[in-house]
């Protein structure tokens, strides 16, 4: 803890050996000069204010490191640093009383500067943790795609959006044709990568930061696209197909195709006809299931 002692001129008469090493100045560069000399970076800052406002009322404040993180340029030791080079800092001022005045002839002012670097440290670090665990909670652990919990949270935002924006918003489901009887025939371990590869597929077309894709559950993978017409999502959605069949897996069982092949429904929200996420996600399983119910292998848009 470091302590700085100020008289009625506002003249350093005391600083202790901890304030002096971090600040990295000797006792006769800081004795008998005004604060802002020693520390010019405290000229016109919050704390200059602060330190005002206590002189003139005789009441002690606090500054938090939240709002004021690092008023006095006070250094972590070399060995210590990472992020970090300056040492965060809670400071206390407090304006000696009228009895103490009285009793000592002179006002002081004393201010008091608690390190709390380990405090922010540690903080950081479970603020880092907390955002990775709700990453963790919305990622389908087998794909790597996001899952149910992240579909609901981005699709109700993407609707608002799409409301407030006026841009239309695209929603296309996919299945994998025949998954159950290629589980059959290859395993279920070959189905998982099955899967892990088309969802691959997913994240090479859908590219655009504002798209998110999901497993909606089983082999049904959702795509989110924002500012997406009917045309274009039409376009990407057999694009996704063109380049499933073109990984080539054999798919015996299939009766679309030797290979694996994917079938895709489209749904759009106009922007000036609001649907709500249990509409859209209706209205994009009609599409999927008449795109199944023609042949399979094939995208059917909005009816």
């Amino acid at each position: 803890m470091g302590l700085l002692v100020l008289d009625a001129q506002g003249c350093v008469v005391f600083a202790n050996h901890w304030l002096l090493k971090h600040a990295g100045l000797n006792a006769d560069a800081v004795l008998g000069k005004e604060l802002t000399e020693v520390f010019p970076q405290l000229k016109d800052s919050a704390f200059a204010r602060s330190l005002a406002q206590v002189i003139q009322s005789g009441f002690p404040t606090l500054l938090s490191q939240t709002l004021h993180p690092s008023p006095f340029p006070l250094y972590v030791p070399w060995p210590q640093r990472g992020q970090d080079k300056l040492l965060r800092q809670s400071i206390r001022i407090i304006p000696a009383g009228g009895r103490a005045a009285t009793a000592m002839d002179q006002r002081y002012t004393f201010i008091q500067i608690s390190d709390v670097t380990q405090s922010v440290m540690r903080e950081r670090l479970l603020k880092a943790q907390a955002v990775r665990l709700k990453s963790m909670a919305q990622v389908d652990v087998l794909t790597g795609l996001g899952n149910r919990r992240r579909l609901d949270e981005v699709l109700s935002a993407a609707l608002r959006s799409c409301s407030k924006t006026a841009h239309a918003l695209s929603v296309i489901m996919f299945d994998i044709d025949y998954f159950k009887q290629f589980n059959d025939i290859y395993g279920h371990l070959v189905g998982d990568d099955c899967l892990r590869q088309v969802a691959q597929v997913l994240r090479d077309v859908f590219r655009r930061p504002q798209d998110v894709v999901a497993r909606f559950g089983g082999e049904e993978l959702i795509a989110v696209l924002p500012e997406t017409d009917t045309p274009a999502a039409v376009a990407l959605a057999e694009e996704v197909l063109s380049q499933v069949r073109a990984l080539g897996m054999a798919h015996s069982g299939s009766q679309a195709a030797a290979v694996l092949t994917l079938s895709a429904g489209v749904a759009v929200c106009d922007p000036t006809k609001p649907l709500t996420p249990h509409d859209i996600l209706l209205a994009v399983d009609q599409a999927l299931y008449l795109a199944k119910n023609s042949g399979r292998n094939q995208v059917c848009g909005p009816q």
